[in-house]
């Protein structure tokens, strides 16, 4: 089959009906292979076509296999438990911060801040993101090369430069310096050397650009789950923020806040929910082998009743820095008692599992563009924008009725304090904000030292597995 695809004139040939009676037979095969591939955690680019296959003839001719292929990214994404954007980067990276601990020795080495080449897990936060990015290459290609309408072209193209520029977002915040793979060349790709931060954020930059260019504001289906306008936005805001370009991160998160679509709802049990009013963009329920799951935050998190051990417990220092009326802690953390010792973990997620589904597995929301303008606000540094930073902040405070509100009078450093503090208690286990903001503001030492005796500036940097390394003799140790 590879020679016929490899031959186009072949394919010509064939009578219409024999072509697509071939694509019926081999694209759910390619679209499945997609959707899987970041399973594997071995390969440095598990997505990428074979080298004889031509993703144009075949699988971009057609509108309705091209719009799966897409879909497939979002598949991929959230299909499988213990996977970088099914809830496993939040997860490593929490216990990694101080947002909570695992109470059995899995994820000592991230408890303890004791990260090495050969600790387990790392490799899947590397391969797996790069499987993505493989997939998101494919659709640009195809798209490109085919002959599809050019509204159809430019949506899809759009949303895979949004979620590629997603997994780099994530990759190079991890590990700094990073291969840009933008194209389906695996010969070239797997000996790349690493690009600096700047380089990748470049890319990261103008491909948000480009998808904010590209999307319109109406969502692509029914639900919040395929990228709009605004979710480009929403992520190019937060780009924004960590690259220190504070007008513009101001003024792009204002677009997203000033969409009436989105609401900061006062009850913060509806904020997770697959209708949630805060969302800008979830990930659709697709789990392949559990049922009942909604998502895997919640199946990892909810224990199976109430009489077990809660794995997930959250630092007490954590719960003892929210104010005594805060919703957030009362509602997005619930406490079980083990043993005779009562423990809060994290239940931001309600539901080990629901049919039907209730929730989804939220990737960008409201809060966080109130928490982006508001840090980008407090460094601008005017006592105006302060005054404005320290107005944003309070309208997440008076949603959790933690008291007293901020007063608009902080100075500079203390009005970033409150955005970081904010940000803890909003963002608390999502994405691995916390760890990320200590890093990027040069915080995690003193913040993280309460922690872990010891913790260092080294201790900031995550490294690159070593069966990662050994993949692409290129690529240099993250120290």
């Amino acid at each position: 089959m590879r020679n016929i695809l490899k031959n186009g004139s072949l394919l010509k040939a064939n009578a219409n009906k024999k072509v697509l009676k071939m694509k019926a037979k081999f694209i759910p095969l390619y679209i499945a292979a997609l959707s899987i591939s970041s399973v594997s955690c071995k390969k440095f680019l598990e997505a990428d076509p074979p080298k004889t296959f031509s993703v144009s003839e075949v699988v971009f001719q057609d509108e309705k296999i091209a719009t799966s292929a897409t879909v497939g990214m979002y598949t991929s994404m959230n299909g499988f438990n213990s996977q970088f954007a099914s809830g496993f980067l939040s997860i490593l990276m929490s216990i990694t911060a101080d947002d909570y601990y695992y109470g059995a020795s899995s994820y000592d080495a991230y408890k303890n801040n004791d990260l090495l080449p050969s600790t387990s897990y790392l490799d899947r936060m590397w391969s797996q993101p790069y499987a993505i990015i493989g997939q998101a290459n494919s659709v640009i290609e195809g798209v490109a090369n085919s002959s599809l309408s050019a509204s159809v072209k430019t949506q899809l193209t759009s949303e895979a430069k949004f979620v590629r520029a997603f997994c780099y977002f994530y990759l190079v915040n991890m590990f700094n310096k990073v291969p840009l793979v933008i194209d389906t060349d695996v010969n070239k790709n797997k000996t790349l050397p690493q690009s600096t931060k700047q380089e990748v954020y470049n890319l990261i930059t103008q491909d948000l650009i480009d998808a904010v260019a590209g999307l319109g504001d109406a969502y692509a289906s029914a639900e919040r789950v395929r990228p709009n306008k605004k979710a480009a936005q929403a992520l190019l805001a937060r780009v924004y923020l960590y690259t220190q370009k504070w007008e513009l991160a101001e003024s792009t998160a204002s677009l997203v806040i000033a969409d009436n679509r989105y609401k900061i709802p006062t009850d913060l049990t509806t904020v997770f929910t697959k209708t949630s009013e805060e969302a800008i963009w979830q990930l659709l329920t697709v789990n392949v082998s559990t049922t009942g799951v909604n998502t895997w935050e919640g199946f990892s998190m909810v224990p199976n009743n109430t009489t077990v051990n809660p794995l997930y417990r959250i630092y007490q220092t954590t719960l003892d820095a929210f104010a005594g009326t805060d919703k957030r802690k009362l509602i997005w953390t619930t406490e079980q008692v083990f043993g005779g010792v009562p423990y809060r973990y994290p239940s931001k997620y309600k539901y080990r599992t629901a049919t039907p589904v209730v929730e989804y597995n939220t990737v960008l929301r409201l809060a966080e563009q109130y928490l982006i303008r508001a840090e980008a606000r407090a460094n601008i540094g005017t006592a105006a924008k302060i005054s404005e930073a320290v107005n944003d902040l309070n309208v997440l405070r008076s949603r959790a009725n933690a008291q007293p509100s901020l007063s608009s009078n902080l100075s500079k450093a203390d009005a970033l304090l409150a955005v970081e503090n904010e940000r803890r208690f909003e963002l608390l286990g999502e994405w691995g904000h916390r760890w990320f903001d200590l890093v990027r503001t040069n915080r995690a030492v003193q913040v993280l030292s309460a922690k872990t005796n010891g913790f260092t500036a080294s201790d900031m940097l995550i490294p690159i597995h070593e069966e990662i390394l050994k993949t692409n003799t290129n690529l240099k140790p993250n120290d």
